[in-house]
């Protein structure tokens, strides 16, 4: 009898397979006959090329535009690299997050693997490595509890007032002082400060935090040269033929990757060993597989190392949306004056705002809510990479397109925000045209699999900066010996963030009693 079943399982077993290829077939001649999502005409071999070149260093705003003629999703083609760029939060979330398993992974970008970047959170394709390195820095920096950080973000807040009671004109540096120096001791436990007649941040004199500096900037920049991507062949060009001057930018990246990578990891070791450590990422993280006796002690060492030393790239998010502060009230100040009205009324005259006076803030809060939409840092967003074909809404994404989230676009976008080009806080209090609205850290810190794991700790350090700077300091532009007002200065669009420098400002205490509570706050640390 099972001489006569065999056969019988034999033709289910062809049918079945038979149906698969068939279904796998029927899928495979649907997807290759569906569109490629719309776009600007592209030329045989070099595709969009002239319109990047173009529009390249204001190509957010153009894809803004593009969107009256092609939508949401529009394509390019760059010398045969497929480029998505998606102009809407509800696609965006579609793809990057629901679908992250398809759209989570890295181009191999040419220029920051010369320079000794591609073990860096940020430029690792998808897979176990990024999975590790992601979850060690989740766990430190989603919760405050994790390290306390909420504590320390006020302590460097009253150093940085420190910083600006002494040398106002240079408000720039001091808010890059208090966002690496809170970096570094949150992650390695080194302080960055010296004691001089206040405590007052000194990363000028100190190496480590010039490292965290300089690397978090250089990583930046190499994202930037985008064209040897595009044209590969020129890192086979030797460094003395004209034009090939990213040779030198790439070795001396090389350096500071090298750098970044071990020496402050071997500074907090040899803390450990001499008592002398600080609570940090890196001493709890260390102390745990220490104490679990783990087998791959030297690999999850390595994985750490490499996580923690990304966290630099937070410092320029987060210096980045003060200075977009300062810069926002100086073109509205009544911003300030509201601000400075609600602080009077909520915190009073006799202490300093503390980060659990952040619900009693409501318009303190919605201006920290508008910078972070009014002025996009990062317009563009790090490349996505698709690792197999798609298809959405009838187009068909190909393995491999580069998909770029266009942060600008979606905070700019007047069918959601209006008048998007203009500062206003009170768009997202209650009762606001934005209170029910995405809100900019949901979109502004990137999606899925990619989403910045520092975005919870950047947003409790802006408020506690700005309402710390609000409550204490006045803040007004300056006039030429005419009377008119000295421009203010304008964002340097050629990287892939848009970073702000100073402005020429008065800033100034606005009491004796501001000014003495500064000091006050400081000589208690």
């Amino acid at each position: 009898m099972l001489e006569h079943f065999l056969p019988l399982l034999d033709v289910t077993f062809l049918c079945a397979a038979s149906l698969l290829l068939l279904s796998i077939w029927s899928e495979w001649r649907q997807r290759s006959k569906l569109p490629l999502p719309p776009g600007p005409k592209r030329l045989p071999i070099v595709g969009n090329i002239f319109q990047i070149a173009v529009f390249g260093s204001k190509l957010w705003q153009t894809a803004l535009e593009w969107r009256k003629a092609y939508g949401d999703m529009i394509y390019l083609e760059v010398v045969g690299v497929p480029v998505l760029i998606i102009n809407s939060h509800e696609i965006a979330m579609d793809l990057l997050s629901k679908r992250s398993s398809l759209y989570s992974s890295r181009p191999q970008f040419v220029m920051p693997t010369l320079a000794g970047w591609e073990w860096t959170t940020a430029a690792l394709p998808y897979g176990e490595k990024l999975r590790k390195q992601r979850a060690i820095l989740q766990k430190f920096f989603l919760s405050p509890d994790v390290l306390n950080y909420k504590d320390f973000h006020q302590q460097n807040c009253h150093a940085f007032l420190q910083g600006l009671l002494s040398s106002p004109e240079r408000y720039d540096r001091h808010i890059h002082h208090l966002a690496a120096s809170t970096l570094m001791m949150n992650t390695y436990g080194h302080e960055g400060m010296a004691q001089t007649q206040c405590l007052l941040l000194q990363s000028e004199d100190d190496p480590y935090l010039q490292l965290g500096e300089k690397s978090a900037r250089a990583l930046i920049d190499h994202f930037s040269y985008l064209f040897l991507d595009f044209v590969p062949w020129m890192q086979l060009l030797p460094e003395w033929f004209p034009g090939t001057g990213f040779w030198k930018v790439a070795r001396m990246g090389r350096e500071l990757s090298d750098k970044l990578r071990y020496e402050l990891l071997t500074l907090t070791k040899k803390k450990m060993e001499d008592g002398t450590a600080k609570e940090s990422m890196t001493t709890i993280f260390l102390g745990d597989i220490a104490s679990n006796n783990s087998a791959n002690y030297g690999t999850e060492e390595g994985e750490f190392a490499n996580a923690a030393a990304m966290v630099f790239l937070g410092k320029i998010q987060t210096t980045t949306a003060i200075m977009n502060l300062i810069h926002a009230v100086l073109k509205h100040p009544e911003t300030l004056r509201r601000a400075q009205e609600e602080l009077d009324r909520v915190i009073g005259i006799d202490r300093l705002p503390t980060c659990e006076d952040r619900d009693n803030l409501p318009y303190v809060n919605a201006m920290c809510i508008e910078v972070l939409r009014w002025e996009a840092l990062g317009p563009l967003g790090v490349p996505h990479r698709t690792t197999q074909e798609d298809q959405y809404r009838g187009y068909r994404i190909p393995e491999g397109t580069l998909v770029l989230s266009n942060i600008w676009g979606i905070a700019n976008n007047p069918d959601i925000y209006p008048d998007p080009l203009e500062f206003k806080p009170e768009r997202w209090l209650p009762g606001g045209v934005n209170f029910n609205s995405t809100r900019p850290i949901d979109f502004a810190f990137g999606y899925g699999r990619r989403i910045c794991p520092g975005r919870i700790w950047a947003d409790n350090l802006m408020f506690i900066a700005a309402a710390s700077l609000l409550a204490t300091f006045n803040i007004e532009r300056v006039v030429d010996a005419s009377g008119k007002p000295i421009p203010l200065s304008k964002h340097d669009e050629s990287s892939i963030l848009r970073s702000l420098g100073p402005s020429k400002c008065k800033i100034e205490p606005r009491s004796e009693k501001a000014a003495r509570l500064i000091c006050e706050a400081v000589d208690s640390l």
